[in-house]
């Protein structure tokens, strides 16, 4: 008789890039834990330091628990890393990390007793702990406590099965995207057919918002176990030489992104009778993607009617889409505005300054 596959309830899925310094950390963390039902795969993007090699040598360790893929060449993102760790995985539910975070001992204990006490598609813990420094700690007594006020809920909760106070609930920020947040059952995402777009923007976003859209049942746990290692433009790997090609990347990162929104928000009645929802939704994207700081960038290189004429012509490539594109470039007007009004303020306190020191 043949051996039974192995099933994991947990498989740990973590992309690495450049995160030498950390994925020992991380791994550690996992290594650690009081419930040891699971899998980890890290997928390597192509990394330019020693990462691999860090974990290579943590294999035995884990005694056949730890798989490491490397992608043929760098994506640009998390999520292709992401979704080939998926396709391998054989765990009953996901756990997506980043390689240089870590996780308290209990963290899936506690996840996989919520899941299995209250099943559902989605477990959603919404705090985190903010690492002190450098060197990352999973002793609670030494970490401190992330919440967003008003968010968090104080015992096990399903959200709403209704739709518009789901939306509700994402685009008013009660909801963290991030997805270390979830643990997420298999079946699910295979059903749903629901994984990251390869977007170098907001990737993480765009599949939350998938996700707590597509689910049955989606359950808000008050337990805090994820530390949450901040590091300035850790995700960013832009290079804004060519400001140009820039502006052309993120732009067409952006209308891709609206386009599969779009594209899935067509699945559901709530956003066809009610078109306010999708132009929320579309707003809540535009404000959460890292384009504010590359426009913040890109103006310290170039001046604004150059900008505002390589916007117009990003925009003019757009077909088919004249809300889109009429709702996309006022934003862009907004942005526009709003930096010149903080120009202007600078100026004002610089002469300010410039005369009272003489």
């Amino acid at each position: 008789m043949a051996n039974k596959k192995f099933v994991p309830a947990i498989s740990v899925i973590i992309p690495m890039y450049n995160i030498e310094k950390y994925i020992g950390e991380c791994l550690d963390s996992i290594f650690a834990q009081t419930f040891d039902d699971y899998e980890v795969i890290v997928v390597d993007d192509c990394s330019k330091d020693n990462g691999v090699d860090v974990v290579k040598n943590y294999i035995p360790k884990f005694d056949g628990k730890l798989q490491l893929l490397t992608l043929d060449e760098n994506s640009g993102g998390a999520g292709k890393p992401r979704n080939t760790g998926l396709r391998i995985a054989m765990g009953e539910y996901i756990f997506f990390m980043d390689g240089d975070d870590a996780i308290t001992p209990t963290a899936f204990e506690e996840l996989y007793k919520a899941a299995e006490n209250f099943p559902a598609d989605v477990i959603h813990a919404d705090n985190c702990y903010l690492a002190p420094g450098e060197t990352v700690t999973t002793d609670k007594n030494l970490l401190r406590e992330f919440k967003r006020d008003g968010a968090a809920v104080n015992s096990e909760t399903f959200l709403s099965d209704n739709l518009a106070e789901r939306v509700q609930t994402i685009i008013t920020g009660r909801m963290r995207c991030e997805p270390w947040h979830y643990l997420i059952r298999r079946n699910f995402l295979m059903e749903k057919d629901l994984k990251f777009s390869n977007l170098s923007i907001a990737d993480d976003v765009l599949f939350s918002f998938l996700i707590i859209c597509s689910a049955k049942k989606i359950l808000q746990i008050p337990n805090t176990f994820y530390v949450w290692r901040f590091r300035q433009n850790s995700n960013s790997r832009e290079v804004l030489s060519d400001v140009e090609k820039c502006m052309h990347k993120k732009a067409g990162d952006i209308f891709r992104s609206i386009d599969i929104l779009e594209s899935f928000m067509d699945n559901f009645e709530l956003f066809k009778q009610r078109p306010e929802f999708k132009y929320s939704v579309f707003d809540y994207f535009i404000r959460h993607i890292d384009y504010t700081r590359i426009l913040i960038e890109l103006y310290s290189k170039v001046p604004p009617p150059q900008l505002d004429a390589l916007t117009r012509r990003e925009l003019a490539q757009v077909k088919d889409k004249t809300a889109l594109t009429a709702f996309f470039f006022a934003r862009m007007n907004v942005f526009n505005l709003n930096i010149i009004q903080l120009q202007n303020q600078i100026k004002q306190l610089q002469e300010q300054l410039k005369a009272k020191v003489q």
